[in-house]
This record gives structure tokens, C-alpha cells and sequence, in this order.
């Protein structure tokens, strides 16, 4: 007699669970007249047919298949196995590979003509019930009532599908950012003022820009939402299933396919209000702000906040000079430095200080000297871990690849997948990075020691061009700089108070303790950080 074992699934919650005792009862039946001994039942609640990831009861079948547990698959119909004709032949080659018959009870045993055929069937039927879907969904927008999703500054009626009602309290808020936003804040300006003062965010702990500001292209975002004007628009986005993954990706759709419809019940905002907001915000993010060419200062992406380690950021000008604030603060106030400092002055300080540090050939000496030194240590390392490194990345690689190969064959979760590869994947990353660090020391003295050598010459030059106000360092000046600072921290300071920060190089891995760092307080010193060159 031979060892068979029952597959059974139902798609959603909003069936019956029954569905699977119901359909391991025919088969059962089934099986008897097969002559076939049950050893074992699988099955999946409430998990789609559209794809193969994320049901662990077709896994485990699988897994037994390679095992060898069982020689006959009986299952109610091949749309039980999989509604996608890809999945579908997938699993039938797998189970023909190791001799096993696919049974179904509406069907009988199952070949290549047969699975090709019920596939396309099963795969129809999904897309034709989608679009029977949608379908009913643009019929209820059509009457004036919500599809689906939740927005801020509305709730569902009880007992009313399909129709909301005004949250005041929220609709407040609605009204008050818009008219902040309109009267010239910006969305991380108000976005720190509501976590100021507690007002809970729509989704997470605390309001963040993007939350105010949502995309453009998917006309998301409270500031775009054209319900809070009395307009439900439905159907901006669908979605589409990565097959690498199972998971559900939205796309935009075309104009022509978004439904619009006049729900003036449900309006918190007049007409005039949001069109001023939408010009203004087309003026600052619309496609001339994307493609209108941005300054780079010498010191941009270099500046650092010492509370929170976040970067330092543009946030205007007055008449003493463009100005810069942490960006944390900016965005959602979680910093508490919200000092704003004048970065002409920090270039300027910057490079005088080098200037006096780098007047002579004093660091340069001894930097080669202990690099060298240093050279040799670090070459002896190298010889010795270099081989247990690669055999480590080697024995990830072939994890890796088992991982994929589970994948292939459906017997991994999409879950674990996630979980089991963000974890050899990074130690690969780390691996490939410390052994391509590992490079022939001559390969850097060679170059790192002319570099520092015209860092002098560059400096000078800096000095004069930035005498003038505004200027701008030359590319080919700004790179030679950041060959040799990597960072500026700058400290909180009261308003008119003194600038208070740190000069970070790309030296104290190499240079040892006599040119390590002096925290300079209302002037500046050069602090290295741990990293060589």
C-alpha cells in the first residue's frame, strides 16, 4: 500500500475554517478508493494561492517530499497547490523528479497536460476575482463612501460600511498645519512643534515631515490628501507581488484609471487653503527644485551635532551669511540642539587652524615615520588572519547559496528567508570589507604622504579664496581637504555664545598618541578619529 499524504488550504479569513476538515474528509475518501495509506495531513488557513512564500504547511509538504516520507500527493484540486502556473508546474516537477503522483479528487492524476491547463485555469480565476474586486470597490466609491484605508482626521460609522465621520479633534490639527505651512513653516518646523507639544502622531510615536509632506508621485502625505477638500480619490496605486519574495509591492497607476468623487461631507479645509498650499509646495519640491543645482561648501556632509550625531544642514541665510542647524532638531525636535551656527565662520576658523598646524612639515614627518612602523604590524596581522577570513567567506557563500537552493525548491518560509539572510548577507559584507582592507602596505605610503605633503599648498589656497565672501572652493580643493578631515563636530552653544567643536583626521590609527587629539573649546584642535587611512 502506498504512503500518501492530504494538502488542503483556504485563502482568507472571511472563510469558513471548516473549509480544511471539510476538504481532508474528501480526501480521505479519496484515498480509500486509491487504495493509499494517509500517514500525514498539511494544510494552510487563510493564506492566499498567489504565491508560494509564506505558507509554512506547503513548506513542510515539500520537506517531506524530500525525505522521501510519502509517494502520493492527494489534494481537492490543483488550485489548492498553488492559483499561479508558475508555482503550480514548479511543485508538479519537484514531485514527478522524486516519483511522487499528484492526485486531486476533482481531477485524478495529474500530468504535465493537465497541470498546464488547470494552471491557466487557476491563475484566470484569481486575476478575474481580483478584478471583480476592484470592480465593487469603484462602485462604492461611486456612491460617496471610503474603499478601504484609514486617514487622519477621519473615523468609520458604526454600522454604516463604507462611510466616515470628522474627527474634530484631529481636523484641528489638519487645519493648523495647513495654515502653518502657508504661512511659510516648513513641514519639519511644524512637525517639531506638534512633538513638542505631545499632539499624538497618526501612525508611530512622533510626526515626522514625511508624514506632512507624503510623495508626490502617490499624492500621499496630509498635505496632499485631497479628501480633507471634500474629493474621495480612489485607485493611485495597485499592487503587484515581487515573485523573488511573495511580498506586495504598490505601483502608481495612470491618471486616466484614478476615480474621483465629490464627498463634501467630508471637507476640513477650504478650496483656497489647499490650492496656496499646493503651490507653494510645487514651488519648493516640484521638478525645479529636484533639478535646480544646489551649493557645495567646503565643509558640506562634514558637519556633525555632538548631542544626537546627526548631520548639520542648510536652514537659510540673513545678512551675516547662510546658516546651518542640526537636521534631527529640524525634522522632529528630538535633538536638543537646536543651536544654528554660521558655516562661513566654521570654514574660515577650520582652515586657519590648519593653517598654523600643518605650517611646517612636523606632523607629516612623524606621520610617515609612525605609519610605517605601524606598516609592518599591520602587514604581519594581515598574513595571519587573511586565510581564516577567506575560508569564513567561503563557508558564508555556500550558506548563502543552501539558503537559495531552499528557496527554489519551497521548503523555506519567507520569514526565515528574511531573517536567515539579512544575517549571512552582512557577515559576507563584513568580511569582503576587512579583506579588501587588507592591502599591500606599499600601495598607500606610496600615495597617502604626497598627499599630506600639498595638503599645506591647498590649505593656504582655501585661506584666500574663502576671504571672499561666498566663495566657493574648486572641486578638485575640496577632494584634496577631505582626503585629510573627515569630520567637524560642532557642540550646542546659547544663542551668541562661542563656537565650541572638534577637528576629526584620518590620522590616530597610524600616528600614535603624540599627534592624538586636543578637544579645543572656543578654538579649535585636530582629534583624529580610530580609523587608518
Amino acid at each position: 500500500m502506498k504512503r500518501a499524504v492530504i494538502y488542503a488550504r483556504y485563502s482568507t479569513d472571511l472563510q469558513n475554517d471548516k473549509s480544511v476538515e471539510d476538504q481532508f474528509s474528501l480526501c480521505r475518501d479519496f484515498a480509500a478508493r486509491l487504495g493509499a495509506d494517509v500517514v500525514k495531513q498539511f494544510s494552510d488557513r487563510a493564506k492566499s494561492g498567489a504565491s508560494m512564500f509564506g505558507r509554512p504547511g506547503l513548506a513542510d509538504m515539500m520537506t517531506a517530499a524530500e525525505r522521501g516520507d510519502f509517494e502520493i500527493l492527494i489534494t481537492e484540486s490543483t488550485d489548492r497547490v498553488s492559483r499561479d502556473i508558475a508555482d503550480l508546474a514548479h511543485v508538479h516537477k519537484v514531485l514527478k523528479f522524486r516519483n511522487i503522483e499528484m492526485q486531486c479528487v476533482n481531477g485524478g492524476l495529474m500530468d504535465t497536460v493537465q497541470i498546464g491547463m488547470y494552471g491557466i485555469v487557476g491563475q484566470m480565476q484569481r486575476e478575474e476575482g481580483a478584478r471583480k474586486v476592484k470592480r465593487g470597490m469603484t462602485g462604492v466609491v461611486r456612491s460617496g463612501r471610503n474603499p478601504g484605508g484609514k486617514a487622519y482626521g477621519y473615523r468609520p460609522i458604526d454600522g454604516r460600511k463604507g462611510e466616515l465621520e470628522i474627527v474634530e479633534e484631529e481636523a484641528c490639527i489638519i487645519r493648523r498645519i495647513f495654515d502653518m505651512y502657508a504661512a511659510g513653516y516648513s513641514a519639519r518646523l511644524i512637525a517639531a512643534a506638534l512633538n513638542k507639544e505631545g499632539v499624538p502622531a497618526p501612525r508611530g510615536q512622533q510626526w515626522n515631515a514625511s508624514t506632512i509632506n507624503g510623495n508626490g508621485i502617490r499624492g500621499n502625505g496630509i498635505l496632499r490628501n485631497p479628501l480633507y477638500v471634500g474629493q474621495l480619490v480612489w485607485n493611485r496605486v495597485h499592487m503587484v507581488k515581487d515573485p523573488s519574495t511573495g511580498r506586495r509591492v504598490s505601483r502608481p497607476n495612470e491618471r486616466s484609471a484614478v476615480e474621483t468623487v465629490d464627498a463634501g461631507h467630508l471637507r476640513i479645509i477650504t478650496d483656497d487653503l489647499f490650492q496656496e498650499v499646493k503651490v507653494r509646495k510645487d514651488e519648493r519640491t516640484g521638478t525645479q527644485a529636484h533639478t535646480h543645482p544646489k551649493s557645495k561648501r567646503l565643509l558640506s556632509g562634514l558637519l556633525r551635532c555632538s548631542a544626537c550625531g546627526g548631520s548639520l544642514s542648510t536652514i537659510g541665510a540673513d545678512r551675516s551669511g547662510p546658516r546651518v542647524q542640526c537636521s534631527t532638531n529640524k525634522e522632529s525636535a528630538s535633538c536638543p540642539n537646536g543651536a544654528r551656527y554660521y558655516v562661513e565662520k566654521i570654514e574660515r576658523d577650520v582652515v586657519d587652524r590648519l593653517r598654523g598646524m600643518f605650517a611646517t612639515t612636523t606632523y607629516i614627518d612623524a606621520y610617515v615615520e609612525e605609519y610605517k612602523a605601524e606598516s609592518k604590524r599591520l602587514a604581519t596581522e594581515r598574513r595571519n588572519s587573511r586565510g581564516t577570513k577567506e575560508a569564513a567567506l567561503v563557508n558564508v557563500q555556500e550558506q548563502i547559496a543552501r539558503v537559495l537552493e531552499q528557496v527554489a525548491k519551497g521548503t523555506i518560509d519567507d520569514d526565515d528567508v528574511s531573517s536567515i539572510m539579512a544575517k549571512l548577507k552582512a557577515e559576507r559584507s563584513l568580511l569582503k570589507a576587512e579583506l579588501a582592507a587588507q592591502e599591500p602596505p606599499t600601495n598607500v605610503i606610496e600615495i597617502k604622504p604626497k598627499a599630506l605633503t600639498k595638503f599645506p599648498e591647498d590649505v593656504e589656497s582655501l585661506a584666500d579664496i574663502l576671504k571672499e565672501r561666498g566663495a566657493e572652493p574648486t572641486m578638485e580643493m575640496a577632494k584634496a581637504f577631505r582626503e585629510v578631515i573627515s569630520r567637524i563636530i560642532v557642540h550646542p552653544r546659547k544663542p551668541g555664545g562661542a563656537y565650541n567643536y572638534e577637528i576629526k583626521g584620518w590620522l590616530s590609527a597610524i600616528t600614535g598618541p603624540d599627534l592624538s587629539s586636543v578637544l579645543m573649546v572656543a578654538e579649535e584642535g585636530f582629534e583624529p578619529p580610530t580609523q587608518g587611512l
